[in-house]
């Protein structure tokens, strides 16, 4: 992404995008993972994300964002990106497949935020940009305990 800071509705519609990328993900996760607390968990996250969407674009309508408070993040990321190969998500992909899928587009989703924050320091959405970055981080938390709950129990 250029190093730039948008017009609040360029940023706004910019963000509007990462939401529904996300909902999308988490929908095509959710068809692949069985284990029940994985898929409440993907459910969940998907359902925050439609109301971020959903936030975002009463934004656009000149709606304030002084609700949107984020979600602190239980911990640090364990960084499992650096280590979990992704691959797109096929007919073909595993539960485990679908877990990694998700937490790179969470760290995807943090990674864009946190970029579009540090662009708009000082700017009315610098702050939405922030906040937005703590709630995907507390999504990628939750999303790599689940996994090392999963899967890496048995390394």
């Amino acid at each position: 992404m250029e190093p730039a800071c948008y017009t609040l509705e360029g940023a706004l519609e910019k963000a509007i995008e990462e939401e529904k990328q996300s909902v999308k993900v988490y929908r095509e996760a959710m068809k692949k993972v069985e284990d029940p607390h994985a898929r409440a968990l993907l459910k969940e996250l998907a359902k925050e994300e439609l109301e971020h969407r959903d936030t975002l674009e009463k934004a656009l309508l000149g709606e304030t964002l002084a609700h949107l408070d984020p979600e602190e993040p239980t911990g640090p990321s364990m960084e499992l990106t650096t280590i979990l190969e992704e691959k797109p998500l096929s007919e073909n992909s595993t539960a485990q497949d679908a877990m990694i899928y998700a937490i790179h587009e969470e760290k995807r989703s943090v990674d864009f935020y946190q970029q579009m924050a540090n662009h708009c320091k000082g700017a009315p959405m610098g702050e939405l940009f922030s906040k937005l970055s703590l709630q995907e981080m507390a999504h990628l938390t939750k999303l790599e305990e689940t996994y090392e709950k999963l899967y890496m129990t048995h390394m």
